[in-house]
């Protein structure tokens, strides 16, 4: 009986010592896992923005390549639009140049472009790309936009010099539209030229247009040189200063029409 005693009592104790190490066991698994609670969760974290820092990086470097790619097409837009600009001022000074010489039937003419310029800042010439082989001849009248630019200097097989109507050894007989007055004109410098000769008595007024006189022979007469800028006299002097602004600048210019009167029986 005592024997039987002992067992049961032994049977629970085993019982109740297995139930608490059970309990024991989950307690400190349940302590493990809230105590590694705010490791694992900083691991999470770190993880989830080293993600989101990738993506950053990644999303940054295509940005960056689509925004080089976006800059070479606007680039490529601005070179065809400045061709586009550059075509359709070509065909306007085209425009201008037949508007031109169709009121001078009795000139022929040639067109040209300018291809170079003088070395020498003192004088004022250009080279154009047309010569002896293209029917040009020394003293031949020069034009740019409707305006004289300057005359045939010399003169080479396929390119001739072009002396501006800007350099001081450019003279030539003038008139002003208005009043008709007869002077003669000559080169001063880029921006403007001056009126010899002018009498006291002569009525030339400041915006009165300079034009050629044709006195001359083969330089038609009518072609605009510029404008009367200013007018003074001193008194005592013969001559009257007359200054006459250009409107013609030679480095923005690219194409010009040299003008050759027609011999006679010639078309």
């Amino acid at each position: 009986m005592k024997k039987r005693l002992y067992i049961y009592v032994f049977t629970v104790l085993i019982l109740l010592a297995g139930g608490f190490f059970v309990v024991k066991t989950d307690l400190v698994k349940s302590i493990a896992l809230d105590a590694s609670y705010p490791f694992l969760r900083s691991v999470s974290e770190l993880k989830d923005f080293a993600i989101f820092l990738t993506q950053i990086l990644s999303s940054k470097d295509s940005l960056i390549n689509k925004n080089k790619k976006l800059q070479q097409e606007i680039e490529l837009l601005k070179a065809q639009i400045i061709y586009l600009k550059n075509i359709e001022s070509e065909n306007n000074n085209l425009k201008k140049i037949l508007n031109f010489v169709s009121n001078k039937p009795e000139f022929s003419f040639k067109t040209g472009k300018i291809i170079g310029y003088s070395s020498d800042s003192w004088n004022g010439f250009v080279i154009i790309n047309i010569g002896s082989t293209d029917g040009i001849k020394k003293g031949d009248i020069v034009v740019a936009n409707g305006y004289l630019f300057g005359e045939v200097y010399q003169v080479g097989a396929f390119s001739s010099s072009v002396i501006l109507t800007s350099d001081k050894n450019f003279m030539i007989s003038a008139r002003c539209r208005k009043t008709r007055e007869a002077v003669f004109y000559r080169g001063k410098n880029t921006k403007e030229g001056k009126l010899l000769y002018v009498k006291p008595e002569q009525d030339i007024r400041i915006g009165d247009v300079v034009e050629t006189a044709g006195f001359e022979s083969g330089i038609p007469e009518g072609i605009p040189i510029g404008t009367v800028k200013s007018v003074s006299y001193d008194e005592g002097n013969f001559y009257k200063n007359v200054s006459v602004s250009l409107n013609i600048n030679p480095l923005e210019t690219e194409y010009v029409i040299v003008l050759s009167r027609k011999e006679t029986g010639k078309k």
